[in-house]
């Protein structure tokens, strides 16, 4: 059981990582409030499926560029300020989006979500990588990751009933209105470890070293491959399950089950993982399910048994992955490669849902995205499995 009562110092790591976790599901609230609302996007503007997906996709695109250079705001702004000002960049963005009526708008919009997603996500990491170092770190980070699937939930439970209700533009407003709130608490709720002061590091170093590169190299590829199967699951599971004829809304309801079940999941499996000392078992096991709930999601009486197993099982070793940045990199360091770890992640991930309705498009068939994620989730354990080895190498 996780220790919370033995010390003011590790009382105050759990209210950091709280207020780390409020903020940080702004993120899933605005990535899915568009996909909540897709099929309305779609039949309003005469958008293709391709052209969704990349809409869906342009929130990760950002990061294609932007993950090197926001490495380096650790010389010149806190923590603390780099992530507030990028929850403002979100908040920003859902506005430019919601106040679009065409593709090219809310692309701009998306686009700027991006901008800030990339700082958040980055700088949300380091700051609970600074706080649990060496203690915990895969149960913190299953916890923080937790924060996604939350937001992304709390979207699909409302976003999708407010754009039937008042239309697809109001949905991403509210989102635009929970980034202002998530930027306000951590602005008002978030400081550094006593050993880090909460202000610009100059000092902080630019340069991995060679073994902290191929380290940090085989945790983004898996990172990345995760991230990317998942997107690939909230953007085209409900599509599937429409095909075998629901409705959209139960359609949605139904996929979202894995994301309440992530909420359990991402704490308990990082957890499990740091009280049993058996990461690499809680990685394959939670993988081989992952690619089974896919396999069997079409067939529509294990369409619930699939989303649950996928929410429960499948996603259970985000902390575990996470966790490998703590093992990848020293801490003078850790803002950099942050950013090298998260540049791997952005392409691949806002490829997926392009790339998925690119088959979609190209085969009329509305399984075959599902065999990407396939292929995501398997890149995810073989490049889990390369660090592995890579680590035991340079012990």
């Amino acid at each position: 059981m996780i220790q919370a009562t033995t010390g003011s110092h590790i009382d105050r790591r759990w209210i950091i990582l709280l207020c780390l976790f409020l903020g940080r599901t702004a993120l899933g609230v605005q990535f899915q409030s568009l996909v909540s609302v897709s099929d309305q996007v779609a039949g309003e503007l005469g958008l293709s499926f391709a052209e969704l997906g990349t809409l869906i996709g342009f929130m990760f695109l950002p990061g294609l560029v932007l993950a090197f250079p926001t490495g380096w705001l650790a010389r010149w702004m806190s923590d603390r300020t780099a992530v507030t000002l990028g929850l403002l960049l979100i908040a920003g963005g859902g506005a430019v989006a919601a106040g679009s009526s065409d593709f090219d708008g809310i692309a701009t919009g998306r686009a700027l979500t991006g901008v800030g997603f990339v700082i958040c996500s980055l700088y949300f990491t380091k700051m609970v990588a600074d706080w649990f170092a060496g203690r915990e770190l895969a149960a913190a980070m299953g916890m923080l990751t937790m924060s996604w699937p939350a937001g992304i939930a709390i979207s699909q439970v409302t976003h999708g009933a407010i754009g039937e209700a008042y239309g697809w533009q109001t949905a991403v407003w509210t989102a635009t209105a929970y980034g202002l709130v998530a930027a306000t608490v951590v602005w008002i709720g978030y400081r550094a470890p006593a050993r880090l002061a909460d202000a610009p590091s100059p000092s902080a170093q630019m340069c991995l070293t060679g073994r902290e590169w191929w380290l940090t190299a085989m945790a983004a590829l898996a990172w990345a491959g995760f991230n990317a199967g998942y997107a690939v699951y909230l953007t085209f599971a409900p599509q599937v399950l429409i095909a075998d004829g629901l409705d959209a809304v139960s359609a949605t309801a139904r996929v979202s089950l894995a994301s309440w079940m992530m909420m359990a999941s991402l704490p308990l499996g990082g957890i499990v993982a740091d009280r049993t000392g058996r990461p690499d078992t809680v990685l394959f096991v939670s993988m081989s399910i992952a690619v089974a709930a896919l396999i069997v999601l079409p067939n529509v009486p294990l369409t619930l048994g699939a989303a649950v197993a996928f929410g429960l099982i499948g996603m259970a070793p985000a902390g575990v992955i996470m966790a490998l940045t703590g093992r990848a990199m020293a801490p003078e360091r850790r803002a950099f490669g942050m950013a090298v770890f998260y540049s791997a992640m952005y392409p691949i991930t806002a490829l997926a849902p392009i790339g998925g309705g690119w088959l979609y498009d190209l085969t009329g068939e509305v399984t075959t995205p599902l065999l990407l994620g396939i292929g995501l989730f398997t890149m995810t354990a073989a490049t889990y499995a390369a660090f592995r080895l890579l680590e035991r190498r340079w012990a």
